[in-house]
């Protein structure tokens, strides 16, 4: 791993020539050509060597060099001619005739070269579409990738790989913001190393990335005056950070195969794309925090719930049952006025414990408290039990209960809760249906579930309060003298069961409650 390390702080650019030495090379070389025709005989064609700085001009994609150092040859060309002439005494037919061919051997080779030129620069520019091309595909591919390692911890390995596969280039160093690991990609693999071992030059690098402001290619430092090797090399700096702060950076050496044509660019999508993964750990991790603290408070809300439930019903039931027991004369004779007080206390106790027990059903509900061991329900059985509970009530408002079941009406759920829900709906119609009404209750299986149908003929819903009719403290529920609780609780109930409740309004007047469970098995 150390040599690896050694190895890529040490590249190095491999030697060029820039357009600048180019043109000066060509002048250079037609001065010299210059001085050595002035200095040979006419009979000497020594002109033709003026070819070679137009040939050297081909190197640079430069093609207005190209027209200057044609426009300089000839006149080099010509005035070497008139020099020879004159220190000759005379125009040499032979020296006529090598001039004349060595112009055109220029206009041949300066032809050529801007021929080369041209297709130069058309090759250049299909590579640099072509290294384009591949670079969008890449970043594609790097975002299902990196997407992809969210889910098992190899994000940071993620990030430095896909660098080196959309920046087309080993070598890539990822460094995470405040932590004293980096990421580098050598020798094909992704490897986690200690800050302090990476290469001076790109630490130093790697330490000023907080002061930029996007990608962008530098030159790495002088390593002599780091204490290590000398030589220099351009590396692109990519920064990663959003407005919550500076997350890392990426350190890649460049080389002179990839060039920097469009570089910058994919580099700030190749930024774009990492800042959004790292955002998204962030958002995971903050949302596990979130759901651990809410787990807390729903365990502690809980724990109150089921505190309340038992400091609650159990002095209510104790209290009902003594009062029970005064009125029938368990404690002594007591006057008849005596009686009626202790009877109507009595029922006021059965109501504060029916009410606090729809509370707390619906904190258990709204906490995700629902019971969890669940049976057969044989809903046909809870609907006569109910139907002989609710028949004094029935009968004392002069409505008649008519019941159906089905045995094979069997749902598989907490029996307490399918029983709590039904015998809402029952108090619901018999509240709601005038004297002389009819409620009938349908226990039946169908195709997929099993169906608890309450009809009654009674005074209807309004329209205007049917989209809330399930909800908590509705309008329409609150009606009569109930909470406002007791169809909320029918749907909450249903649908922590996978089932649901629907209403339907009957013709000429009346409801219809339809409650759904999934058929047990």
């Amino acid at each position: 791993m150390t040599s690896s390390l050694a190895a890529l702080g040490s590249r190095f650019r491999p030697a060029s020539l820039s357009p600048l030495q180019i043109s000066l090379l060509a002048y250079v070389l037609i001065a010299a050509v210059f001085v050595f025709d002035l200095v040979t005989p006419q009979a000497l064609d020594a002109a033709v060597m003026y070819c070679i700085p137009i040939l050297v001009a081909g190197f640079s994609p430069d093609e207005r060099l190209t027209h200057r150092l044609v426009k300089i040859t000839i006149l080099a060309d010509e005035l070497g001619a008139t020099s020879d002439a004159a220190f000759d005494g005379n125009w040499n037919m032979i020296g006529l005739e090598n001039r004349f061919l060595s112009l055109i051997a220029l206009a041949v080779v300066a032809i050529l070269t801007l021929q080369v030129q041209k297709a130069a620069a058309r090759l250049g520019s299909l590579s640099a579409i072509e290294i384009q091309r591949r670079r969008h595909a890449a970043l594609s591919q790097a975002a299902d990738h990196i997407l992809a390692s969210l889910g098992n911890g190899r994000l940071d390995a993620a990030i430095v790989e896909e660098a080196a596969r959309v920046l087309e280039q080993p070598g890539v160093v990822w460094c995470p913001g405040e932590r004293d690991t980096c990421w580098v990609f050598a020798d094909g693999a992704a490897r986690a190393t200690p800050r302090g071992d990476l290469p001076v030059r790109l630490a130093a690098v790697a330490a000023a990335a907080p002061d930029t402001h996007g990608p962008e290619v530098l030159r790495l430092p002088d390593a002599a005056a780091h204490g290590g090797d000398a030589g220099t090399d351009d590396v692109i700096s990519i920064p990663i950070a959003d407005k919550d702060g500076f997350m890392g950076v990426l350190v890649a050496p460049i080389d002179d195969s990839l060039k920097t044509l469009g570089l910058i660019v994919t580099a700030a999508s190749f930024a774009n794309l990492v800042v959004s993964s790292l955002q998204q750990v962030r958002l995971i991790v903050d949302l596990a925090k979130q759901n651990h603290r809410l787990s807390e408070k729903q365990g502690v809300i809980q724990g109150l719930i089921d505190a309340i439930s038992h400091d609650l019903r159990t002095p209510l039931a104790a209290l009902s049952v003594t009062l029970k027991q005064a009125g029938d004369g368990a404690y002594g004779e007591l006057p008849a006025e005596y009686v009626g007080v202790l009877r109507e206390s009595k029922n006021s106790i059965d109501e504060i414990g029916n009410l606090a027990e729809t509370l707390l059903l619906v904190a258990r509900l709204e906490s995700g408290g629902l019971r969890e061991v669940r049976s057969r329900v044989r809903l046909d059985a809870i609907v006569s039990e109910l139907a002989a509970e609710f028949g004094a009530m029935a009968s004392s408002r002069g409505i008649d209960i008519v019941t159906r079941g089905s045995d094979d009406a069997v749902a598989l759920g907490a029996r307490g809760d399918v029983r709590r829900a039904i015998a809402n709906l029952f108090a619901n119609a018999i509240t709601h249906t005038p004297s002389g009404g009819t409620v009938e209750v349908c226990a039946r299986r169908g195709p997929r579930s099993v169906e608890v149908t309450v009809v009654d003929d009674g005074y209807g819903i309004d329209e205007e309060y049917r989209a809330s009719l399930f909800e908590r403290f509705s309008r329409a529920a609150q009606a009569g003298t109930g909470t406002g609780l007791g169809l909320h609780i029918v749907r909450r109930v249903a649908e922590e069961m996978g089932g649901s409740v629907r209403y339907e309004p009957r013709a000429p007047r009346g409801s219809c409650f339809t409650l759904s469970f999934p058929a047990a098995a």
